[in-house]
Parts: C-alpha cells; sequence; structure tokens
C-alpha cells in the first residue's frame, strides 16, 4: 500500500516537473518571439525610412533637372541602391521566418511528446477497483484467502486487507 502511494506521489511530481518544464519552455519562447518581433518592427520602420528617402531625393531632381537622360540614369542608381539594402533585409527576414517555423515546430513536437508519455504513464496505472471486486467475488465463492491471492497473483496481505474493508473477515 506504501509502495503504491510513493508511486503515486512519484507520478504527481514527474506530472509537476512537465508542466513546469513546459511552462518555462513556453515563457522562453513567447520572449524569443516577441525580440524577433521588435527586430521586424526595427527594419520595418528602416525599410519606411529608405523609401521616404529615396522618394524626397526623387522629387528633388525631379524639380531640379529637366534632362530625361539624367533622370532615367539617377532613377536606375536609385533602384539599385534600394535593391542593395533591401534585399539583405528580405533574407534577414526569411531567415527569421523560417527560424521561427521550426522552433514552433519543434515545440508542437515536444508537447505532442509530453501528451504520449503522460498518457502511457496513465495507463500504467493498475485499476484497483476491479481487482477487490474480483478478490470479493472469489471469497463468496467460498476460496480461502490464500487460494485468492494465489488465484490472482497478488499479495496475502492485500486479499485481507480488501476484506476487512468490506467487513468480510475480522
Amino acid at each position: 500500500m506504501s509502495d503504491d502511494i510513493l508511486y503515486l506521489v512519484f507520478v504527481i511530481i514527474l506530472l509537476i516537473a512537465m508542466l513546469a518544464y513546459m511552462y518555462i519552455k513556453d515563457k522562453e519562447s513567447a520572449e524569443k518571439i516577441t525580440k524577433l518581433q521588435n527586430a521586424i518592427e526595427d527594419i520595418t520602420k528602416e525599410l519606411h525610412y529608405f523609401k521616404k528617402e529615396s522618394d524626397d531625393e526623387e522629387e528633388s531632381v525631379k524639380q531640379s533637372i529637366d534632362n530625361d537622360f539624367v533622370k532615367n540614369e539617377l532613377k536606375n542608381m536609385l533602384e539599385q541602391e534600394l535593391g542593395n539594402k533591401i534585399l539583405p533585409i528580405l533574407k534577414s527576414i526569411r531567415a527569421m521566418e523560417t527560424i521561427i517555423e521550426e522552433f514552433q515546430n519543434e515545440q508542437k513536437n515536444r508537447l505532442l511528446s509530453l501528451e504520449q508519455k503522460a498518457q502511457s504513464i496513465t495507463k500504467l496505472t493498475p485499476n484497483y477497483d476491479v481487482e477487490e471486486q474480483k478478490v470479493i467475488a472469489l471469497f463468496k465463492e467460498g476460496k480461502s484467502i490464500e487460494q485468492i491471492a494465489k488465484d490472482l497473483r497478488i499479495g496475502i496481505g492485500n486479499v485481507e486487507l480488501v476484506l476487512k474493508f468490506k467487513q468480510l473477515i475480522k
């Protein structure tokens, strides 16, 4: 009986530890995601400033020079410069997105694994109600305590305990 209580306490402690671990990992994940969101917002702001800056430069060039050749040349240069600045930013954003997706998938897999482990732990605990009913039924059939223990492959003390709780023996 005390082994059963120790086993139950161990299972409860194990479940609490697993829940604490999941909570800590979830908190870490949330912090990482928040940092990534802040980085993406900063990159978006930079992109906006670059675009605004390029629009301002383009307007000033249009006002000062009317030559079509010069306009086209400057436009090409601006597009090239923007492309050179934006492409690395876009690549880093895509890399961050893949990292976030991988992290989310990893967390989902961990959660599924923990759920499966928790289910397997609950399957390992014996059903004492059915065992008690079998002991009582065999005793009412007239079998001895030793024979019941032998048939059900449990200890004589367990059989006596069940019968004493049900007040079938003294």
